[in-house]
């Protein structure tokens, strides 16, 4: 029984050795041509531009685009612009989403002082997606909303969808959290029944007189 036992592991062992080599041997006769030939060097604005009709890359809106506004608990009033498409803070044109965008200045403690005005929500970034398992067609998608992406201060917002993505015509920002200095990345789901949930950690913070900011 050990002769038998010792073999099967020698023979196991001499075929995973070889795996590895007939695995590379297969695939770098197909690697394509343009594989490890990446291009040097700075990109210019032009040759990146040119780069999406090259590829047939488009872009389509597929939210109704709405404009959300809310009056951040802390006004960021630098510009970095134009670098990164940043604006600065712009003021709202007037919301379309139906939200609470913070008609009255929110009470803040001695010392602080909240946005003059609701803002326009002018940047997002990280996004998460879900399907509610009732109803595929049922789908609901959230992001950061920033008024002033410099200070990386914002909101979360939504999207949701009922014909399984093709469009989107409900959006704002999560109710309830109007007014908080900053958010967590977004993350959704969906229970058994349909019902959404979004988890989000809002909290707070203060720039002091030398531009830092305090937690």
């Amino acid at each position: 029984m050990s002769t038998i036992r010792h073999l099967l592991m020698a023979v196991a062992t001499a075929a995973f050795a070889l795996i590895p080599t007939s695995v590379m041997s297969a695939s770098t006769g197909g690697l394509d041509a343009g594989v490890g030939n990446v291009p040097q060097g700075v990109q210019s604005n032009s040759a990146y531009a040119a780069s999406f009709k090259n590829r047939g890359v488009t872009n389509v809106f597929v939210t109704s685009r709405q404009v959300s506004c809310y009056r951040p608990e802390v006004p960021i009033p630098f510009n970095n612009g134009p670098n990164d498409g940043y604006t600065g803070e712009l003021t709202c044109p007037g919301a379309t989403t139906g939200e609470d965008i913070g008609r009255q200045q929110y009470p803040t403690q001695f010392g602080t002082a909240t946005a003059a005005g609701p803002m326009l929500v002018t940047d997002k970034s990280e996004s998460d997606i879900r399907v509610d398992p009732t109803n595929p067609n049922h789908i609901i998608g959230s992001s950061k909303w920033f008024t002033g992406a410099e200070g990386y201060n914002h909101l979360l917002g939504f999207y949701e969808s009922w014909d399984g993505g093709i469009t989107w015509p409900v959006m704002g920002h999560i109710p309830g959290y109007e007014g908080w200095t900053d958010n967590t990345d977004p993350v959704g789901a969906f229970d058994p029944y349909g019902n959404y949930y979004e988890a989000i950690l809002p909290y707070q913070f203060y720039y002091d007189k030398g531009g830092h900011k305090k937690y």
